[in-house]
């Protein structure tokens, strides 16, 4: 009994460590993909190097586990979480700063899994954690009309992150609710953007990977290809599992804090008022959603109740 106590409360600890190492992991590839961009490398040059990479290194197991990817739900969550995401945020940011993509796309990453978690898991929330995303959305809007005052043509970019964040606010939820293990959803991600995405890309598209140096290739192979697409799909997958979709929503929105910081001195991007606020809001924001009220308190307060009804 003290053994199985003791493991229970040790797996909100583990799926914290989890979420923040994706966490770190994810504010990279907003750095890392924001740097290709500005290079030679166009938005299917860098799709086809991120899951070309890993389709590659890690064929040995998509081969082992063909009968679990090769269904319709993983079909799904393919196309939804793997080539409808990385379509829209690489469009995302060949069109607008990184400071927008590490506001957006984790800022509203919190609120459509919440959403969507309501509507298709039937998940419910904590007023916390809606208190929570009330506030990181008004540091959203904050910076959406200070670029639109300002006249920025950063709209497209915008837009795009928005639909990123709508598809992987639905994977989210399917990945939970389907219950795949998070090595076999990204052995799947892989395989289907990869087989859907390739022919598109050798028969239809330009290619600009000649342009690009070797150490951009080999920086966007290693991180696109193994940290971003397998290491931290599967640190987020056992966080889903083990804190919850919306908790872990909550937490990603930690991302525009360090990927802003880092943006602005790495690509010589411009600190606005309007940045310092959102930061501000989603920073508290995350913190109100991820407060915890012990079922201690409530018991105590029922126990009140009835020992007044009594006397």
């Amino acid at each position: 009994m003290q053994n199985s106590t003791m493991e229970t409360s040790s797996l909100p600890i583990k799926g914290l460590a989890y979420a923040l190492a994706a966490v770190a992991i994810w504010t990279g590839f907003i750095l890392v993909s924001k740097a290709g961009a500005l290079g030679s490398l166009a938005l299917p040059d860098m799709m086809i190097v991120r899951f070309g990479t890993a389709f590659i290194l890690f064929s040995p197991f998509i081969w082992q586990h063909r009968k679990t990817i090769l269904q319709w739900r993983m079909f799904v969550l393919g196309s939804i979480g793997g080539l409808g995401y990385a379509l829209f945020v690489y469009n995302g940011f060949q069109h607008a700063p990184a400071t927008h993509a590490a506001l957006l796309l984790p800022g509203l990453m919190p609120i459509m899994i919440a959403v969507f978690a309501y509507f298709l898991a039937n998940e419910r929330h904590s007023a916390a954690s809606w208190i929570g995303i009330l506030v990181s959305s008004l540091g959203i809007l904050a910076l959406l009309i200070e670029t639109m005052l300002s006249g920025a043509p950063y709209w497209l970019g915008d837009i795009s992150f928005v639909i990123a964040c709508v598809f992987w606010g639905i994977f989210t939820v399917l990945l939970r609710r389907w219950k795949f293990a998070p090595w076999h959803a990204t052995l799947g991600i892989i395989t289907v953007t990869t087989i859907l995405f390739t022919p598109v890309y050798v028969f239809f598209l330009p290619h600009h990977l000649g342009d690009a140096s070797w150490q951009m290739l080999g920086i966007q192979a290693f991180y696109q290809g193994i940290m971003a697409t397998v290491v931290q799909m599967i640190f987020y997958g056992r966080a889903v599992h083990i804190i919850g979709a919306t908790k872990m929503g909550s937490l990603m929105a930690l991302v525009p804090v360090f990927a802003s910081v880092l943006a602005v001195p790495l690509f010589g991007e411009h600190w606005t008022s309007g940045l310092t606020i959102a930061l501000v809001f989603i920073l508290v924001g995350t913190l109100i959603g991820y407060i915890h009220f012990p079922k201690r308190c409530k018991l105590r307060n029922k126990e009140n109740k009835k020992f007044a009804l009594k006397s």
